[in-house]
C-alpha cells in the first residue's frame, strides 16, 4: 500500500425523500433538506468522486429519519446506494442521533462487518457495536459511538486500549465521533459523558485530529486544555451554496474558554456546505477544508500531532456596523437569539425598554431563530442595544446568542456585537462548568446589555 492516500469527511447529511415522509411530517427542517438533497448532494458528491480518495467517512445524522418504523431501513437503504454512487469510493460510518439503530444494524452493519473481516484476513471478532477501528497503511482509524461512551463503559476501555496502541507504534491517529468534544460554537451541544471519557485520555495519547458534526456549524479550533493539543474539525454538506459566509464568533458565544484554544476559521450552519480532503503523505499530513464549488479554502498542515500550521485561512467578510446617519435609514431589524426549552409563549421580548414581541420555541441552539421589531418601533434601535425576555411563569430554560440585525435602505445588512454569556433559570448545563454560563433566577429576567453596532 502507497504511503501517500487521501481519505473524504463529510458530516450531518439529513437525507431527506417525499416517499418515506408523511406531508404533515415535513416541516421546515424538512424542506431546507430536501432543496439541498436537490441542489448540494450531487455536486458535493462529484466534487468528491473527482479527487479519487481511498475511502470517505460519513459523521452521523446520514439520514433525517423516517419517523415510519417501517420505513427507516429503506430510507437508509437509498441514501448509503445514492453516497456510494456518487462518491466512489467505500464509505466508513459514524452513528448519528437521527440514525436509527435498527435501521443501522439491517443495512450498514453488515457492510461494515465484511469490510473489517477483509481487512483483518478474515480473523478476529465480528462487529456487533458501532465503535470500531480499522488500519490504512500506518495511519489509525478510530470510530466512536458518543452516545454510549461513558466513564466506565465498555466502549470506554476499548478506547484507551485502542489510543495506547497506536501511541506505542507512533501511528498516525484519527478519531470521529457525531458529537463535538468541545462546543466552541453550539454551546453545551455535546455529550458531558464522552467528554469526561476522552479528555484524560488525551493527557496520554496523542490524536493527529478529531472529526465531528452535529452542531451543523463549520469550525476548526486547536484545543490546549490538555498535554496533547488536539484538532477538531466539524463539518457538514448542509447549507445553501449562494448564502453570505457568517463567522462564528460573530454570531455564537464560545461555551469554552477562548483561552483554551486556537480559533482558526468558523462559520455559521446553513452558509457554507462543505468537506473535508486528507493528505496522508509519509511524515506530513494536509487537511484541506472544500467549500462547494472552490478550491481549498482552508488548509491546514502538520508533521507531529497538535503542531499545526494554518497554511491557509478562509477569508472573513467585512462586519457591517452601523454610525449615527446610517441608524435613521434602517429599514427593518430582527433580534436573534437562541436557546434551550423555551416554551412560554408569554415571554415579552424589550428592546431599549420596548415591548416588540415573545420569544419563539427554542429547542436546538440553532440559528434560524429572531423576533422581528414592527416597523413602528424601529426607533427604538439605537448603537448600543440593550434586549430584556420577561419570564413571569418562571419557566426553566437557556438563552443566548443575542445580536441584532439591521436591514438598511440601500440593502446593506448590519450586525451587532453578540452576547457573550448564556442564561440558565436552571441546573441544568451546570455539569458543563462553562465559563459563559450565568444564573437567573426563574420569574427574574435576562437582561442582556452591550449589543453595539
Amino acid at each position: 500500500m502507497s504511503d501517500v492516500f487521501r481519505f473524504a469527511v463529510i458530516g450531518d447529511c439529513h437525507f431527506v425523500s417525499p416517499k418515506y415522509h408523511a406531508e404533515e411530517d415535513r416541516d421546515d427542517a424538512y424542506r431546507r433538506y430536501a432543496w439541498m438533497m436537490e441542489n448540494v448532494w450531487p455536486r458535493l458528491m462529484a466534487e468528491i468522486a473527482a479527487e479519487k480518495p481511498a475511502f470517505l467517512v460519513q459523521l452521523g445524522d446520514f439520514v433525517e429519519g423516517s419517523r415510519d418504523p417501517l420505513l427507516q431501513s429503506a430510507e437508509l437503504r437509498e441514501a448509503l446506494g445514492l453516497l456510494r454512487e456518487g462518491c466512489g469510493c467505500p464509505v466508513w460510518f459514524v452513528k448519528g442521533n437521527h440514525d436509527r439503530e435498527p435501521a443501522l444494524r439491517e443495512v450498514v452493519m453488515p457492510e461494515l462487518r465484511d469490510r473489517l473481516l477483509a481487512l483483518a484476513g478474515g480473523k478476529g471478532r465480528p462487529l456487533t457495536t458501532f465503535h470500531y477501528a480499522f488500519d490504512h497503511g500506518d495511519t489509525r482509524f478510530i470510530i466512536v459511538d458518543d452516545v454510549n461512551l461513558r466513564p466506565g463503559s465498555q466502549q470506554a476501555a476499548w478506547l484507551e486500549a485502542e489510543l495506547k496502541w497506536a501511541q506505542e507504534r507512533a501511528a498516525r491517529t484519527f478519531l470521529f465521533s457525531h458529537a463535538p468534544l468541545f462546543t466552541v460554537g453550539r454551546p453545551f451541544w455535546g455529550l458531558k459523558p464522552m467528554l469526561d471519557v476522552t479528555l484524560p485520555l488525551l493527557d496520554r495519547c496523542r490524536v493527529d485530529a478529531f472529526f465531528c458534526g452535529h452542531s451543523h456549524n463549520h469550525a476548526a479550533t486547536l484545543h490546549r486544555n490538555v498535554r496533547n493539543p488536539l484538532l477538531q474539525l466539524e463539518t457538514t454538506i448542509l447549507g445553501y451554496p449562494q448564502a453570505p459566509l457568517v463567522p462564528l464568533h460573530e454570531v455564537r458565544p464560545s461555551a469554552v474558554s477562548r483561552h483554551s484554544y486556537d480559533y482558526l476559521w468558523g462559520f455559521v450552519e446553513d452558509c457554507a456546505p462543505s468537506w473535508y480532503l486528507i493528505t496522508v503523505d509519509g511524515s506530513r499530513v494536509r487537511a484541506e477544508w472544500r467549500l462547494l464549488g472552490r478550491d481549498a479554502s482552508g488548509v491546514l498542515e502538520w508533521s507531529e500531532a497538535g503542531r499545526v500550521v494554518c497554511a491557509k485561512r478562509p477569508e472573513f467578510p467585512p462586519r457591517v456596523g452601523l454610525g449615527a446617519e446610517e441608524l435613521r435609514n434602517v429599514r427593518e431589524a430582527r433580534v436573534f437569539m437562541a436557546g434551550y426549552k423555551c416554551f412560554d409563549p408569554e415571554k415579552r421580548v424589550l428592546l431599549n425598554g420596548v415591548p416588540i414581541g415573545v420569544t419563539p420555541p427554542l429547542t436546538c441552539f440553532d440559528c434560524h431563530t429572531a423576533v422581528a421589531v414592527p416597523p413602528e418601533k424601529l426607533s427604538a434601535l439605537t448603537l448600543e442595544n440593550e434586549i430584556v425576555i420577561e419570564n413571569p411563569h418562571g419557566e426553566k430554560f437557556l438563552l443566548g446568542s443575542f445580536y441584532i440585525e439591521a436591514r438598511l435602505g440601500d440593502g446593506r445588512l448590519a450586525r451587532s456585537t453578540v452576547s457573550q454569556e448564556v442564561y440558565a433559570t436552571c441546573s441544568d448545563w451546570d455539569g458543563w462548568s462553562s465559563p459563559i454560563l450565568r444564573h437567573v433566577a426563574p420569574g427574574k429576567p435576562i437582561r442582556v446589555e452591550g449589543l453595539v453596532f
